[in-house]
């Protein structure tokens, strides 16, 4: 009786096991809330990519406080790089053509800070675009 109860209880942790292994759904590369595809911008009929944004990931563009000891009630805005060169702020996003967007990423203050350097109290958005060809 212990016997068929132990190899009852060991086939079902070896088949619970083998059901939480990788997933066989195809990988999306916007699984993360921290990244948007062009697909989905497509997807969201978007007008420009400051719209795609704010509809997609509005947390992106959520202005935070700066917290500077020489303005402690300012308020700044996010940091905008486009293929890894300073673009503007998030108002900037606007000026970008849709159909050259392959990603948009958001990276915290902190890793912006040790990418670019100088101040993004609010983080950074990286567009990275389509090569022309």
């Amino acid at each position: 009786m212990w016997r068929r109860i132990s190899l009852l209880l060991t086939g079902m942790s070896l088949s619970a096991c083998a059901a939480s292994g990788p997933s066989t759904r195809p990988f999306i590369a916007s699984a993360s809330r921290e990244v948007l595809t062009a697909a989905e911008i497509v997807a969201a009929r978007a007008t420009d990519v400051y719209q795609a944004v704010a509809q997609l990931r509005p947390e992106f563009l959520r202005r935070r406080p700066a917290a500077t000891p020489m303005a402690p009630m300012a308020v700044a805005s996010v940091s905008v790089y486009v293929d890894e060169m300073p673009f503007g702020n998030s108002e900037s996003l606007r000026y970008i053509p849709l159909d050259r967007v392959r990603l948009i990423r958001y990276i915290s203050a902190a890793e912006a800070h040790l990418k670019f350097g100088g101040q993004h109290q609010t983080g950074a958005i990286i567009v990275t675009t389509v090569k022309p060809r």
